[in-house]
């Protein structure tokens, strides 16, 4: 279901420049995530908990994160991204159980983004990224 305009309201919308642990209250919104080593703490997994984490703008000079509240709530999912001159075969990231962290890397740009989905055991993952570098699922 789509979300209402809300005329000009930034309810849906909250915007990250340091670091940051989300809350609940949180689902549902769009996090705009600044670009230069910001650390953002997804709260504990719970049913129907999501986010999507957007970078608001290019790499500017060390990574950004999105890390677990527990490292037993695994990351599902990959990262899609641009075909031009990459293989997904052979660059694009999955997830596995043993990652904690979702990491926006130095070839991150502006509008790379990550949407989570929890179960409330774990977060199912769909990363977007103009190339396949940018972003990277780690330990």
């Amino acid at each position: 279901m789509a979300r209402p305009y809300l005329g000009g309201s930034s309810a849906g919308i909250k915007a990250v420049s340091s670091d940051a642990t989300l809350v609940p209250a949180d689902t549902g919104k769009t996090i705009l995530m600044a670009a230069n080593g910001i650390d953002i703490t997804l709260p504990s997994a719970a049913k129907g908990m999501e986010f999507t984490i957007i970078q608001s703008a290019d790499y500017d000079t060390a990574v950004c994160t999105v890390v677990q509240a527990a490292a037993t709530e695994d990351f599902y999912g990959a990262l899609y991204g641009s075909t031009q001159g990459e293989s997904a075969g052979t660059d694009a990231d999955v997830a596995v159980a043993a990652n904690t962290k979702i990491t926006f890397s130095s070839a991150s740009l502006k509008g790379d983004r990550v949407r989570l989905v929890s179960d409330g055991t774990g977060w199912y993952a769909e990363a977007f990224a103009q190339n396949y570098a940018a972003i990277t699922f780690d330990n």
